[in-house]
């Protein structure tokens, strides 16, 4: 009865906060823009000081994405804001073990995780130290972050793309990407899957073409209690899998310009990093329900035959509650410091700022979404999944952006189907998943 009564709290209190976000983000200002307004480079200056929902286009803007749209083409649609929401299970674990879960703030771990969202109570985070509260919102994110089901699935034969903002397209990679959790499960079934307690995630990002790259990319296992990750390349000159030092998930991606470190927006556990500190909470407009791509050609979600090549379109843009928060790199890292902008409702890395260690700014690593709608037996709301990831370098004048022409989610597989021979598969022609269903592309 306990439980029960728990669930039921713990579903009011959420029913309650997605009431009030909404009633909080409805226009009231008869002088507030349409929904579908666009606004771009020829009429910021028009339009910065107008309203929508009554908070001011300028005020939900970040200083670097204003640069992008006065500098970079970057164009923003309207869209009234809409609560996020989690499916059933997901919440259901929620409600179930997040009572558990504590942090300790002399060793920054979190303890008691099982599955679901390990801190719900976002005020109570709010309430903590600074360093505290960033860490408890990265946690949310590394645990129970919105784009990863239990299983989830990225194909397609241009997954990224590297892009020069003056001349266009200069290559196309494809390749695919899939993330299976050990730890949290909550598609059913057991919430702990493998041989080792502290895996959290397995993790494959692998080139299929062309030729000359294909098995290129990585195998990662991901660990919950600190450990750097395991990660394997396979490589082709002699044809055998081989394990990378401890450092390269500050490296850089192959073939792209996005580390290791930038999965996602962000990636990484947080005592991997000296410092992670909530600075502010904000509104910022931001894609995060965009309609469901399916199949679709690229010229659908990136505008590649136009200057700078980079931007995606064809998003909507509502107003967001975030918190900023600011990330001290470790030694050895290529960044100084990442600002992360986080989703004030449920876990998700919006996008992060990438800073030098002389604090010139460097870049932006993106991350939109929209929902996925769930699959039988799921119920419940719908889930969230990426739309578009990639990232946009200022200070060398170079993009990349990776697409997906399938997604799949919990679909029946075993700890067991993914390993490091998915790279030899690769490299030897064999795409993980299901038939492409790309449409056109460059």
């Amino acid at each position: 009865m306990e439980l029960i009564a728990t669930r039921r709290w713990f579903a009011a209190l959420v029913y309650i906060a997605l009431c009030s976000f909404t009633i909080a983000s409805l226009p009231v200002n008869a002088n507030d823009l349409q929904e579908g307004t666009e606004i771009n480079a020829g009429n910021w200056e028009q339009m910065k000081s107008q309203t929508f929902e009554s908070k001011t286009i300028e005020s939900m803007v970040s200083d670097k994405i204003q640069m992008m749209v006065r500098e970079y083409g970057l164009k923003i649609t309207l869209k009234h804001s809409e609560p996020m929401t989690y499916g059933n299970a997901i919440m259901d674990a929620t409600a179930r073990y997040s009572g558990q879960v504590k942090y300790d703030p002399q060793t920054r771990k979190v303890s008691g995780y099982v599955a679901g969202i390990p801190f719900p109570d976002y005020k109570a985070i709010e309430a903590a130290p600074p360093e505290q509260a960033g860490d408890m919102l990265i946690y949310n994110w590394f645990y129970a972050g919105v784009a990863d089901g239990d299983y989830t699935g990225c194909y397609g034969p241009y997954a990224t793309l590297q892009i020069d903002p003056a001349k266009g397209i200069e290559r196309i990679q494809g390749a695919s990407a899939t993330v299976f959790r050990t730890m949290g499960r909550t598609s059913g079934g057991p919430t702990q899957v493998g041989n080792d307690p502290n895996v959290r995630k397995l993790q494959v990002i692998v080139f299929d073409s062309p030729y000359d790259i294909a098995g290129l990319g990585i195998y990662r296992v991901v660990y919950d209690d600190g450990r750097v990750d395991d990660l394997y390349a396979y490589v082709k000159s002699v044809r055998r899998v081989r394990r990378l030092s401890g450092g390269s998930w500050m490296d850089t991606l192959a073939g792209t310009d996005i580390l290791n470190d930038d999965t996602y927006s962000f990636t990484g556990h947080p005592i991997w990093y000296p410092r992670i500190e909530l600075k502010e909470k904000r509104w910022v407009l931001w894609p995060v329900h965009s309609q469901p791509i399916k199949t679709h050609d690229l010229d659908e979600v990136l505008d590649y035959k136009n200057p700078p090549y980079w931007n995606f379109i064809n998003n909507a843009w509502e107003p967001r509650q975030v918190y900023v928060v600011e990330v001290t790199t470790p030694d050895g890292h290529p960044y100084g410091k990442k600002i992360t902008y986080m989703d004030a409702e449920l876990p998700a890395a919006l996008w992060t700022e990438a800073y030098t260690r002389s604090g010139e700014f460097w870049r932006i690593i993106y991350s939109t979404y929209g929902p996925e709608p769930h699959k039988p037996g799921e119920g419940g709301p719908a889930l969230y999944q990426l739309y578009n990831f990639g990232a946009w370098d200022v200070r060398y004048a170079h993009g990349n952006y990776m697409d997906c022409g399938q997604w799949d989610s919990n679909l029946q597989l075993q700890v067991k189907d993914i390993s490091p021979r998915l790279l030899i598969d690769a490299a030897n022609g064999k795409r993980i998943g299901q038939k492409t269903q790309f449409g056109k592309g460059p």
